[in-house]
C-alpha cells in the first residue's frame, strides 16, 4: 500500500481499524488511492473515501451526509 497525498494517507488510517474492516470484508492492502477506493465495488471503502474526498474539498456535513446517504441507498 503506497499512499502519497494527504486524502490516500487518511484512508489509510481509516481503512486500516480492524473493526471496520471486519465490518466491511475488505482488505485494505487492496486499495492504493483514494481514486481507487472512490470506485470500489465495497460499499464501505468507497463510502469512507467519498466522506474523506468530500471533506478534504471543504463541503458541508449537510452535502457530505447527503451525498453519501444517496450512495449507500443505491447501493445496498
Amino acid at each position: 500500500m503506497t499512499y502519497t497525498s494527504n486524502n490516500d494517507k487518511m484512508l489509510e488510517a481509516v481503512l486500516t481499524d480492524s473493526d471496520l474492516m471486519k465490518f466491511g470484508d475488505y482488505n485494505p492492502a487492496e486499495v492504493t488511492s483514494i481514486y481507487q477506493a472512490i470506485d470500489s465495488d465495497n460499499v464501505v471503502v468507497s463510502a469512507v473515501a467519498q466522506i474523506i474526498k468530500r471533506s478534504a474539498e471543504q463541503a458541508t456535513e449537510k452535502e457530505i451526509y447527503k451525498e453519501v446517504t444517496e450512495y449507500l441507498k443505491r447501493n445496498v
